[in-house]
């Protein structure tokens, strides 16, 4: 039980942290794409050979990496926001910059005259 607690606190605190993900989904997108580019560019100009299979195989992996770094970074974005919304709960706590409701502070109600 205890370290079902751990995990669910790092996922919520995960979905805390909007700028890390984009950076993660950024990363991935742009290693997957540079992988699919080494693929293509290694399939219509080098001779088929060993060295191009390799090649090939060098960007088949940095696509792979790419892509699975990409959707962990679109699943922290979309899937574990809507987690934490939905349960309510918040890992940061109020910073001293969040507005006030300066009527509150006044502690008179203003009424507007029309």
């Amino acid at each position: 039980m205890m370290k079902n607690n751990k995990v669910y606190k790092w996922l919520l605190n995960r979905a805390d942290r909007q700028a890390d993900n984009i950076w993660i989904f950024a990363v991935g997108t742009v290693l997957f794409f540079f992988g699919v580019g080494v693929i293509l560019y290694s399939e219509s100009t080098l001779t088929p050979s060993v060295g191009q299979e390799i090649i090939v195989l060098i960007g088949f992996i940095l696509a792979i990496i790419g892509g699975i770094t990409a959707i962990i970074g679109y699943l922290s974005l979309s899937l574990l926001r809507f987690l934490r919304f939905t349960t309510g709960e918040r890992i940061k706590p109020p910073s001293a910059d969040s507005p006030t409701d300066t009527i509150e502070e006044t502690g008179e109600s203003q009424k507007k005259s029309l």
